[in-house]
């Protein structure tokens, strides 16, 4: 395999970091055993703007991984600051949130999703983060698993019930 580099999203990576998050969102919702989760024909466009507003908004970055000069994945972080109900129940601050990492299919498995993470927390710490959170779809046991064996547990848990 060629040498992966991790490095800060830039335009000539829209394309490419799109049809990222539309694979990953075909996959979660493939998961799905309720079918929940969906890809909207407007997803590709509408939640990447979703994403690029937030970061711009409340500050964030968006790293890609590439190989051989094609983007083979990323991830989407988020920084959080306090406020809201936090303010009240919360001592730290400032955290980083992690919305989205995906690597491609043909690119699973060799280390590329464990870069991702790497470049992202070492940006938090840089921004003054003191943890890093992110969602786990329980179904998404690949995902858990790189999350558990980089050093991450689990916090909280997100319920649901169909009415």
């Amino acid at each position: 395999m060629e040498q992966v580099t991790v490095s800060a999203f830039s335009a000539r990576h829209a394309e490419a970091v799109k049809d990222l998050l539309v694979e990953l969102q075909t996959f979660l919702a493939g998961l799905d055993p309720n079918g929940v989760l969906v890809l909207r024909p407007e997803y590709r466009e509408g939640y990447f703007r979703f994403v690029s507003d937030e970061i711009a908004a409340r500050g964030g970055e968006i790293f890609v991984a590439e190989c051989g000069g094609e983007v083979v994945g990323c991830i989407v972080c988020k920084l959080v600051q306090g406020g809201g109900e936090a303010a009240f129940t919360t001592t730290c601050p400032k955290v980083g949130f992690i919305s989205d990492l995906v690597v491609a299919a043909p690119s699973r498995g060799k280390g590329i999703g464990k870069k991702l993470l790497s470049a992202a927390e070492s940006y938090f710490r840089g921004q003054a983060c003191e943890y890093v959170q992110l969602e786990v779809f329980a179904p998404n046991a690949q995902a858990a698993a790189l999350y558990r064996q980089s050093g991450y547990a689990v916090n909280s848990l997100f319920l649901s019930k169909k009415i």
